[in-house]
This record gives structure tokens, sequence and C-alpha cells, in this order.
């Protein structure tokens, strides 16, 4: 998932000449060997748009060079997912892995094509749920629609198989001899006994977990009986886990059932906004609401636009006049065209206001932009 701060980052990067290059990836398979050779030739087609646009021969291929070396390295290849968006320029090479395809293509311009990562920030972005249980605890990756088991190899998914590994560990926690260890969870264990290898199981799984996560960064939530949770939550070290966990017993529970719980609580917890601002549309508030895109670019630079929609897959090209405060459309990019779209999300953000990406089935008054307006 990306953060807010990473996209600030880009929004705010300065330069004459920003590259962005987007396409889509695949997991495996054929087409995952025609990814690198796509990448290759997008990176050749900016090498020329560059060279159009003054840069030297040998100043191309440097401001190229780190992006380039990602061609040399199998391991990054091999471990993509749908969509691969990468930002070029002076001393930056940002690269992003998303969970759903992008349009294959190289934009050059004062600013970066941040309209890629939206959906990260709204709907399509990713989460993971722990499911966690003393029989069957898992790791899923999901989206909206769709979700993977990410469970860390080697590492005990139950207290059952947390003992089997290494039976050595319980005993440091029991005074009695060897054969003693099974009665933690027969007929003559404590409470006490049972809960001292509880924790000890689930701090070896937090471990593992935490590993995984602190590489993803995506939002964590739990689910499972509250003793777990609980316990678990004491002894987490990862910061995005979320705070309203699930008690409910996951080994109960299929995957897409598990996938669809986590959603309704990433929704609430990460969209509340969003679908707030979206009930405004359906109210038809007079001068609160707009669908027309040359309005909403005007009311976004003056400040006015609190939350702007915006339409995935679609593009409009042309310019803002700041002179005369007009919007000028083109039918394709000019000289001084900008993918009108992207421009008004890094407009909105530099203004304040929040910007999401839909299905275009999914936005106000299924139009390609919409506002709500503060005033």
């Amino acid at each position: 998932m990306v953060s807010q701060q990473k996209l600030n980052e880009l929004i705010n990067s300065n330069g004459d000449i920003l590259l962005s290059i987007t396409l889509p990836t695949h997991r495996k398979g054929e087409g995952s060997k025609q990814d690198p050779i796509r990448f290759k030739n997008l990176l050749n087609n900016a090498a020329e748009t560059l060279r159009e646009k003054g840069l030297k021969e040998a100043d191309a291929e440097s401001f190229l060079k780190d992006a380039r070396e990602l061609l040399d390295k199998p391991l990054f290849w091999s471990h993509l997912d749908k969509g691969l968006a990468i930002y070029i320029a002076n001393n930056i090479l940002e690269v992003f892995k998303v969970p759903y395809e992008l349009e294959e293509q190289a934009y050059v311009n004062d600013h970066f094509l941040i309209t890629p990562l939206l959906p990260m920030m709204s709907l399509d972005g990713t989460f993971c749920i722990l499911a966690l249980s003393r029989q069957n605890a898992r790791l899923l990756s999901c989206t909206r629609n769709e979700m993977e088991d990410i469970t860390p190899e080697g590492i005990s998914t139950s207290v059952k198989d947390y003992l089997e590994i290494d039976p050595e560990k319980q005993l440091q926690f029991h005074s009695g001899a060897r054969g003693q260890k099974a009665m933690y969870f027969g007929h003559g264990a404590s409470d006490e006994d049972k809960m001292v290898v509880v924790e000890q199981y689930l701090r070896e799984l937090e471990k593992g977990i935490t590993k995984v996560m602190k590489e993803r960064n995506d939002p964590l939530v739990v689910i499972g009986l509250k003793d777990n949770v609980v316990l678990y939550k004491k002894i987490n070290d990862y910061n995005r886990l979320v705070d309203d966990p699930i008690y409910f017993n996951p080994d109960e529970q299929t995957d897409l059932d598990l996938k669809n719980k986590g959603w309704h609580v990433i929704k609430q917890h990460f969209l509340k906004d969003m679908y707030s601002s979206l009930e405004k549309f359906s109210e038809k508030g007079e001068g609160k609401v707009s669908n027309n895109l040359s309005e909403i670019v005007e009311a976004t630079v003056m400040g006015r636009s609190h939350t702007v929609f915006i339409s995935r897959n679609e593009k409009k090209w042309g310019f803002y006049d700041d002179e005369n405060q007009t919007v000028h459309y083109s039918s394709k990019p000019g000289s001084k065209d900008v993918e009108l779209l992207n421009w008004l999300s890094i407009t909105a953000h530099k203004k304040g206001s929040k910007v999401y990406m839909l299905p275009k089935e999914e936005m106000p008054m299924h139009s390609t932009v919409a506002a709500e307006y503060r005033f």
C-alpha cells in the first residue's frame, strides 16, 4: 500500500524533466518473460523523448541508468504483481508493484503521473489479514476482490507444530522432566501452563508475521478469539496493525469469508471519509457537488474542492490557462498539454483536498470526475 507521505514526495518533486513509466506485469507464466522486454522498450522510447527535449544522448542515458539496471536483476522480475509504476528523475528512482493492471506508457513532464497510484489510496490497495489461531494461523494478502495465502514458510501455525518443531523450547518454562511436556495440553496441564506455551507460540508467530509485514507495509487486520488477539496485540511490533480487530474464530471461516470481514474493517477504518463524501452526492446539495471537469478544475485551483473523485482508466488532455482561469481541451496531447485528470489530482493534493479514484460504475453520477465543495 502506498503511504500518503510517499505520494506527497512524488507530488512535490521538482524538475523540468520527470519520467513516469507504467506497465502491466505478470506474477508467473509466459507473460512474465515479456515484462522486462516491454520495460526496456519503454526506456528506449523515453530516451528518445528526452533527446527531443534537448538532452544529449549521454545525459539521457545517465538519467535512465538506475532504471536500466533493473533489467539485470532477475529476482526483481520474478517477484512482481499485476502492475508496475516507476518514477525517475535526477537522484530519484521509486518503484511500486501494484495489484491491478496499468497502461503501458512513458510520461515525461515537469510533474509525475500519480494517477496510477491513486487506487492504492482508495479501493484497490492491498491489506493483510492475520487469522490468529492456536490450530491454523494464516496470513492473507487481500484486495477488495481477491486474496492470497502468504503465510511465511518455516513458521509454526499451531501450538502443536510449535511444540513438535522444538520441544526443548517449552521445557524452559516448566520445572518438570522431559516426559512431562505433554501435560501442557493434556489432562494434567494447568491454565497457567497452557498460557505460557500459547504466549511463546504467539511470540514466535509474531516475529514471522511482522518480518513479512514490515516488507509489505500494508494495513494488518487481526481476526481471532479475544484471548488470542489481546495477547497478540500486547507483543505486536508492527506499526500498521489496525486498531479494530475482529473477535471471531477464524478456524470456522474460509479465506473468502476472512477477506470479506477484513474488507469491511478497512472500509470503516481508512475510507470512512470517502464514503461520507459519496453520500453528499445522493443528497444532491445544490452548489455543493459537481461533475463538470472545467468547473471542478477552476474550483480546485481556488481551494474550494473538499473531495475530488476521478474515474479509473480515463484520460483528458489539455491545460489550465491560469491567466484567464479557463481549461483548454485537446483530442491528443500537444506540446503544452498535460493529462488533466492527473494534473487535477496533483493540484487537489497541494490545495489540501482529498482525492480518490474509483471504477466508472462506482463514480458519483457515473461521471469521469466529480467533486464535493467546501463552500
